[in-house]
């Protein structure tokens, strides 16, 4: 414990020489500070790299106490020797994590990569000294070779994730060897592909490792943290590419600043127009989409065009038109509601990064041409009932997939009653302080998750609540195994299934699953 320094400031001799009235006036100022250093707590500690122990500078260290919320995160960097502090803690339940670029992200007291961390408890007049060890994201490494196994220079090479579309995570070119290494890979399985490339007087497909243009037929790669995964070799199959070329012409008006997209399943393409040019490219289906902003009042001018190629496609033409506004019509809440929402772009490629914009009772919303999602967040007491012109309505209070398309109207119609859902989280009959739990809307016929999982945590008592249901079928499960559960973990986690009716407060304790 720390001892009591305030007090021993001033030697009792001195203050037993003071006046009387100076002494009593002394002893009641040292005395609070003296309270005040018994209960305050710290952490301290230092970032370190796993496997060297290297010291690491400017990781970002974030404090989140648990169960308080009248208290703030607080966020610091460590220093160029490692060193974070967080001073004049109250006593209590709190989260740690750490970032720093080209490592995984870290929680303290993970036991792997994708577990949740643990929250650490310190008591009054308490010093809890950290080393907190972080993890390098993991490679691939291997050589682009031709028929007679030698090396092929300067190919370009692609990591994509094991899904349905693949994700481009990481790609390179192979250097004068043929080697190449893809870095940046958070731990998972992963394809291993040559995107198609011209090497003198050839041309190659783009390739998966084990020799095949199939997805479904490619090696998959392992990739675990601090580890580089070997003999990712591909072996490019000759054939044909083609061209896509061509211009997205703006309206008279000028200055314009346009850009040219070309998504594939296997991820997108970039280019500065209006006039474009993309390939090589291997046959197959592209949608090619075009923005254009600019002119009188920052008019936004769009097309889109779904393409099969099967041949040199040159001079091709994106129409480029005005866009016209949708409209966003909110249903259910009365002419003052106010709401938020996400959208983003949807393509071959998966969904593309997310805008968020504010939602009044009559709104209006800009989307060039092709494909977009929506995900609305409802005032406090409702929940999202309908979505209607959405192209998968099977819950609403998802990503609703929409067409833009000229002038639009969509209507989301909110509906009072959510429903709630509340309870313990336990170990052998005591709380669990912390605990994460995932509340997972899925559909009992088809055994399929329905929207990505809503997550919370328990609080200094073990306790937790989820507010503004929509009614439907759910699965629960509380965990510190996952920080993120996919469908296939939570089929393996023996969640908790049950179907919530309108506006009802359901009471659930659970069940820890796995160990602190």
């Amino acid at each position: 414990m720390h001892s009591n320094k305030f007090l021993h400031a001033a030697p009792p001799a001195i203050v037993n020489r003071l006046r009387p009235v100076t002494r009593a006036r002394t002893i009641a100022l040292l005395l609070p500070l003296a309270a005040a250093s018994l209960q305050a707590a710290v952490i301290r500690g230092t970032v370190v790299e796993k496997m060297t122990g290297y010291l690491l500078s400017r990781a970002v260290v974030t404090l989140q106490p648990i169960g308080a919320p009248d208290q703030a995160t607080r966020v610091i960097r460590s220093t160029d020797t490692g060193q974070f502090e967080f001073p004049e803690l109250d006593p209590g339940s709190y989260l740690i994590t750490v970032n720093r670029r080209g490592f995984l992200p870290f929680e303290y007291g993970q036991r792997r990569w994708n577990s949740a961390g643990l929250p650490l408890k310190i008591d009054r007049d308490t010093t809890a000294t950290l080393r907190l060890a972080l993890s390098r994201y993991g490679t691939i490494n291997g050589t682009v070779r031709d028929s007679n196994e030698a090396g092929i220079p300067v190919q370009d090479v692609a990591a994509y994730t094991a899904t349905q579309p693949p994700l481009l995570v990481s790609r390179t070119k192979s250097d004068d060897r043929g080697i190449y290494r893809l870095s940046g890979l958070p731990p998972g399985t992963y394809l291993v592909r040559t995107t198609g490339n011209e090497d003198d007087d050839r041309t190659y497909r783009p390739t998966f490792s084990r020799q095949t243009p199939r997805a479904e037929d490619a090696r998959t790669f392992v990739v675990y943290p601090d580890e580089d995964t070997g003999d990712g070799d591909v072996r490019p199959l000759l054939g044909p590419l083609f061209i896509i070329s061509g211009s997205a012409p703006t309206p008279l008006q000028p200055g314009y600043q346009v850009t040219v997209t070309l998504a594939s399943d296997m991820g997108r393409i970039v280019s500065l127009g209006p006039d474009f040019k993309f390939g090589p490219l291997p046959p197959g289906r592209y949608e090619l989409y075009a923005e254009g902003r600019g002119g009188p009042g920052q008019n936004m001018v769009g097309a889109y065009a779904d393409i099969q190629l099967e041949r040199n496609l040159t001079n091709f033409t994106l129409s480029m038109r005005q866009v016209v506004e949708g409209q966003i019509v909110l249903e259910g809440a009365g002419p003052t509601v106010a709401a938020s929402a996400l959208y983003r772009r949807l393509d071959l490629a998966g969904a593309g990064p997310t805008q968020s914009m504010k939602l009044s009772a009559v709104g209006r919303i800009l989307l060039a041409p092709g494909r977009w999602e929506i995900l609305t967040t409802p005032p406090e007491g409702y929940y999202v009932s309908r979505f209607a012109n959405s192209r998968n309505n099977a819950r609403p209070e998802g990503w609703s997939e929409i067409q833009a398309s000229g002038q639009t109207r969509w209507t989301i119609t909110f509906s009072k009653g959510g429903a709630s859902l509340h309870g313990a989280v336990r170990l052998l009959g005591s709380p669990v302080p912390g605990a994460p739990v995932f509340l997972e809307a899925w559909d009992p016929a088809t055994r399929k998750r329905l929207i990505d999982p809503r997550r919370t945590r328990a609080d200094g008592n073990g306790n937790y609540r989820f507010d503004g249901l929509p009614p439907g079928n759910y699965r629960i499960l509380a965990t510190w195994e996952y920080s993120a559960p996919d469908a296939a973990a939570m089929d393996a986690s023996q969640p908790l299934s049950f179907r919530l009716d309108p506006g009802v407060d359901y009471p659930l304790n659970l069940d820890l699953f796995g160990t602190p």
